[in-house]
């Protein structure tokens, strides 16, 4: 394997011999030291294989014999250099590449942060730009063990910090522990109805009732007040104390729906015609990318779509490249007419976003009656809904101080 090797990193040859005397050849290229391997006849002919080296000392063998000598085949490294001499900008590429490669292997391009949990990546990661820990710097010049002690004093709540660098890539785990939250002032408030209607249901934690289930409330009436009075033995007022209050009581409230849709409209039509600019914003300035051959009228109307965003995310703290991509669509405003399902439907999604705004400020729909009908000129979508909630708007209690009666 060895010499097969060597043989093809200094090149071999496939000779074709014809003569007479080929074996007097042959045994004077192995006196000389030369050596011949794969060695055949065919057809009267004498087939070998011999080194490059050894090839230019076989003239004067070949005059002594009286033979002749063809070469039929080139095998080796010093033939393959040969035959790519014209593709030398080729080559240069693959050189450059593999430099390049080499290059980059000794840099970091990667930053990922996992384990925490209150602490966003982004802040992490831009606290670690500040102490020159960046996508881009030089491997040999992280120090992890800094890295860790320096995290674990930024952050009060990171207990455990680990960096290591794994090929390309920095990888930072924290792990969070729970600080001992300093106990806050008790505020002062009343619990009061957020809503005008009818209290479902009452549970008081903590305060005084002022209600009971089925009393109708207005906006803003105290339902849980957070005066609490202690009495004797014969009813008689000592203190009154002011405290959060505290409780769950869930008012039922109904409202009026109405939206409307006018019967025209004005609908906007694509003509087809359409133009994309490229633009690339680094260090300042900004350069725009387009086909100069393209016709560039200004549109009298149109619409804008962009995308736009960090060409390379991870080295943006310290090299911002952003890409824009504005592509321009010319269009038309038509006059259109809704049909009596086109109105309802859209109706119906404008409601179900009214409802889902609802929910997510914490009301439970339990009744609805709305109808769909159509107007002189417009449709419309009314009824009334009822909501349930629990309460959660409060008050503050203006007496700060206690009051003790003897």
């Amino acid at each position: 394997m060895v010499h097969r090797i060597f043989g093809w990193l200094g090149g071999t040859l496939e000779v074709c011999l014809t003569g007479i005397s080929s074996e007097r050849f042959i045994n004077l290229c192995r006196n000389r030291g030369m050596a011949l391997w794969q060695i055949r006849s065919a057809k009267g002919k004498v087939f070998f294989c011999i080194r490059l080296r050894d090839f230019y000392r076989l003239r004067p063998i070949a005059r002594k014999c009286r033979v002749r000598l063809l070469v039929v085949g080139r095998h080796g490294l010093p033939f393959i250099l040969h035959s790519m001499r014209k593709r030398g900008s080729f080559w240069c590429g693959i050189v450059a590449f593999c430099c390049l490669m080499v290059l980059y292997s000794t840099r970091i391009w990667g930053i990922s942060v996992e384990g925490q949990s209150y602490h966003s990546k982004e802040s992490i990661v831009k606290y670690l730009a500040t102490i020159q820990v960046y996508g881009g710097m030089a491997a040999k010049d992280l120090r992890c063990s800094e890295i860790e002690e320096k995290l674990r004093k930024k952050y009060e709540d990171v207990g455990w910090a680990n960096v290591e660098q794994k090929g390309s890539r920095l990888y930072v785990h924290v792990r969070e522990v729970l600080l001992v939250e300093q106990k806050k002032k008790q505020k002062r408030r009343h619990l009061i109805a957020g809503d005008t209607g009818r209290v479902v249901s009452i549970v008081t934690r903590r305060g005084t009732a002022k209600v009971k289930a089925g009393k109708k409330v207005k906006k803003g009436d105290i339902l849980i007040s957070g005066g609490v009075t202690i009495r004797g033995d014969g009813d008689e007022l000592l203190e009154k104390r002011y405290v959060q209050a505290e409780g769950d009581v869930v008012v039922r409230s109904r409202e009026k729906y109405s939206d409307s849709l006018n019967m025209r409209y004005e609908k906007t039509v694509h003509t087809g015609r359409s133009r994309t600019v490229y633009a690339l914003s680094a260090g300042g300035k900004r350069f725009f990318f387009y086909n100069p051959r393209k016709h560039l009228e200004s549109y009298e109307k149109y619409d804008i779509i962009r995308n736009s965003g960090l060409l390379c995310p991870f080295l943006a703290y310290f090299y911002p490249v952003r890409y824009d991509k504005k592509t321009l669509r010319e269009i038309e405003k038509k006059d259109g007419v809704y049909t009596p399902s086109q109105a309802e439907e859209y109706l119906r999604d404008r409601y179900d976003y009214y409802l889902e705004k609802k929910r997510a400020a914490g009301y439970v729909l339990r009744d609805s009656a709305v109808s769909f009908r159509k107007d002189q000129g417009s449709y419309r979508l009314s009824g009334t809904v009822q909501f349930e909630k629990k309460q959660d708007a409060y008050k503050a209690i203006r007496k700060k101080k206690k009051e003790l009666h003897k």
